[in-house]
């Protein structure tokens, strides 16, 4: 077992040799709303319901509302390269003793 570990951590890096600044993303800015959908837009089954710059976090949130299920979805959109990812559910305990 740790000869096949050795072996895959002295393997080269393949990405050791490439480019990396030439893999990252470019982003739009996010302050001018003419580049997001507008109110009223379907967009893969979600539905915008509000777009709101907001400068003092220089971020734009746009509030979604998928047509099927009802859930809610917000997109904070930053030019920023850390991202985050969260569902949250609604857990009722069945009953008022707090177990």
């Amino acid at each position: 077992m740790l000869r096949g570990v050795n072996r895959l951590a002295t393997r080269p890096n393949r990405l050791a040799h490439t480019n990396l600044p030439a893999l990252r993303r470019t982003y739009a800015s996010v302050t001018d709303l003419s580049n997001y959908p507008k109110p009223g837009d379907q967009l893969h089954g979600f539905t915008l319901k509000r777009a709101k710059h907001v400068p003092e976090l220089e971020l734009t949130a746009l509030q979604f509302t998928h047509e099927r299920t009802g859930a809610d979805y917000l997109h904070i959109a930053r030019d920023d390269q850390n991202n985050v990812f969260s569902i949250g559910f609604k857990t009722n305990p069945p009953d008022a003793t707090g177990v």
